[in-house]
């Protein structure tokens, strides 16, 4: 027992079982073990059920004593109602009572003792009903910026909106030109065009991409189209629908998805449903209150004070509870959602879906599912999306019917807060152990793992910055790159769709927006990265125990993190038929010294993947490898 005085561990068998989440009316078992110096009077299980609040407590029964410990056990039937629950145990003595639960309200695992009511473990009870589509868990992602990738033909300045800056050479940085309230007056444009993304389809093919991401395409006022002027219309300056149809056709011919970006929370003010300056042909809820868009919107004094994104005038916000938005965005059959379906669009990721209601992020999952079950629906959420709150309410997206996907920003803020040594390996286990235990593996395997979008720093910008000053350019230039190579392999090689954010792959640089959005380098692309990201792109893509194989992680030193993938008896881990295969992640983190670890592992001869001539022999079951600073390995055992 590794703590003498008591002990559970949500991340073992035999202390929870099964592991992670559980489908409604399915069995939990919970243990735990307790020293038998303590006079114990009652062990007790407290379990709360989160969607009622309702408190519900149960008396363990022993199950063994053995080597001066006494353990606990019971078994719980889980709600028939999807929901979460959270557990602790209470440890009633002769003269005290005291308590064990985890020990940081945000990681699982073990736990630790308490005098007082403790943090507590949480169980996902989701409904099995629902599956995440397989082309999806098997996928990786390509993210576009529209404007700023690739344009085809001559550009057509006037197409861009009135108050736009047209850059004349596509090697500009990109610029805000705001006014002295540090608003922006002038939105500038490089032109990058849909046909430009169906003209390198090729290329985009080459970096095993299957789905496209494009941020916002709908006709707007900004270069960033997240300020919707009409959802019907595709942004002149980035063609037309015929344009749209032609990619999504092209793209379907390699094997390649296209997702789009759906702002579905706000609208632009200058828009066709709240025409704030005009500009468009008809009766806008800021010009009149008898506008069939006024009920979309809310006014706190007519017409200059209404609720807007995170205060910002041009864009208000738009009333998601409003029925004829509902219908006019999903049910009608000329609404969004049903006129781009007919367009060959069945994938979204919706901007926002916090500030979405769960009830109209369903209505748009069952419109798509309706059409095509192969569909995914995406949500942009920051957090761990299991047990998410907004707007006081908890958040159904991983319970079966709401979401098939989140942006995975936690793993992303793991990852890079390993890098810089704010955590160790071990920290990091556990915290990506949390998320595997909290998400159904149906969407752990699902979520879109990236290091970069357009709304953070990029990758390489970032670890510039975090490398300790005292290193020499040159010295500085290898490090970034081994840690680059690093951590996109671990992002291709773990559960979940990778994504790559357009010229990451070419060492495009940036830090804050409107940094991070800087054209493609076309002609000037770090070719050694380039052919790197093809080359993990192309092991994903050949390797399905890298896409749906099982997983384990492991800390093998606090500078070393690792995992391994594998599937055998001819499955994977969705029961799915698939080639025995056996993978191992390593990832030396120290930017200063070389670091041998000695891992429990089957026995055999295990091959270096980019350099098939480095072979390493486990002997006695345990395999010795020596990790350069920086470096990073992929495994695989042979046959």
């Amino acid at each position: 027992m590794r703590q003498k005085e008591m002990y559970h561990d949500s991340f073992e068998v035999h202390y929870r079982e099964p592991f992670g989440a559980a489908p409604k009316g399915s069995p939990v078992t919970l243990k735990i073990d307790i020293s038998d110096r303590y006079r114990i009077s009652h062990v007790i299980l407290h379990y709360i059920l989160d969607r009622t609040d309702e408190e519900k407590t149960k008396e363990m029964d022993i199950y063994s004593q053995e080597h001066q410990q006494i353990s606990y056990e019971i078994t719980i039937k889980m709600p028939e109602t999807p929901q979460l629950i959270w557990y602790f145990f209470e440890i009633i003595l002769e003269d005290h009572t005291l308590y064990y639960g985890r020990e940081k309200s945000y990681e699982s695992g073990e736990g630790k003792i308490y005098d007082h009511i403790p943090p507590s473990w949480q169980i996902t009870v989701y409904d099995p009903a629902y599956k995440t589509p397989d082309w999806w868990k098997n996928a990786t992602m390509y993210q576009i910026f529209p404007d700023r990738f690739y344009t085809a033909g001559k550009l057509e300045m006037e197409k861009a909106p009135e108050t736009s800056l047209v850059h004349a050479h596509w090697e500009n940085d990109p610029v805000y030109i705001r006014n002295e309230r540090g608003e922006v007056i002038r939105w500038d444009f490089f032109g990058g065009n849909l046909r430009g993304i169906t003209e390198k389809l090729d290329y985009i093919e080459s970096l095993g991409a299957t789905v496209i991401y494009l941020n916002p395409i709908f006709e707007a006022e900004s270069n960033h189209r997240y300020d919707t002027g009409d959802y019907h219309n595709i942004d002149p300056l980035l063609g037309t629908k015929e344009d749209l149809e032609d990619l999504i056709k092209e793209a379907a011919a390699r094997g390649i998805e296209i997702m789009l970006d759906g702002v579905f929370s706000h609208t632009g003010s200058n828009s066709i449903y709240f025409n704030r300056e005009g500009k468009y042909d008809s009766l806008g809820a800021y010009q009149s209150k008898n506008s069939p868009f006024f009920s979309w919107y809310t006014f706190h004094h007519y017409p200059d004070e209404y609720d807007a994104w995170w205060g910002v005038g041009t864009l208000p916000t738009l009333n998601k509870e409003n029925e004829n938005y509902q219908d006019f965005l999903v049910h009608d059959e000329d609404s969004v959602i049903q006129t781009w379906q007919r367009s060959g669009v069945k994938h979204w990721r919706l901007d926002v879906a916090d500030e979405l209601t769960d009830d109209l992020i369903s209505q748009i999952y069952r419109q798509l599912k309706q059409k095509d079950e192969s569909s995914v629906l995406l949500g942009e959420v920051w957090e761990d999306a299991s047990n998410k709150t907004a707007y006081g309410k908890r958040r159904d997206y991983f319970l079966g019917g709401v979401l098939d996907s989140v942006m995975n920003y936690p793993m992303r803020r793991i990852m890079l807060e390993f890098i810089k040594g704010e955590i160790d390996a071990h920290t990091v286990h556990r915290r990506l152990m949390t998320l595997g235990e909290h998400y159904p593996k149906q969407y752990f395997y699902a979520v879109m793992n990236m290091l970069s979008s357009h709304d953070v720093e990029r990758i390489q910008t970032m670890l510039e910055d975090y490398l300790p000053g005292d290193f020499s350019r040159e010295e500085a230039k290898v490090l970034v790159k081994s840690q680059l190579r690093s951590l996109s392999l671990w992002l291709y090689a773990f559960p979940g769709v990778p994504s790559l954010y357009y010229g990451d792959e070419a060492g495009l640089t940036g830090g804050a927006d409107p940094d991070n959005r800087k054209p493609y380098p076309w002609g000037r692309e770090n070719k050694d990265l380039l052919e790197w990201y093809r080359k993990i792109g192309k092991w994903r893509k050949e390797h399905r125990t890298l896409r749906t194989g099982h997983w384990k992680s492991f800390a093998l030193d606090k500078d070393v993190f690792g995992f391994e993938r594998w599937n055998e008896s001819g499955i994977d881990h969705f029961g799915e038929s698939a080639s025995d295969e056996r993978m191992l992640y390593l990832f030396n983190r120290n930017t200063r010294r070389k670091i041998e670890v000695n891992l429990p592992i089957q026995k055999g001869k295990w091959q270096h993947m980019e350099n098939k001539k480095r072979i390493f022999s486990s002997k006695n079951t345990i395999l010795t490898i020596e990790l350069e600073p920086c470096e990073a390995m992929l495994l695989r055992l042979m046959k």
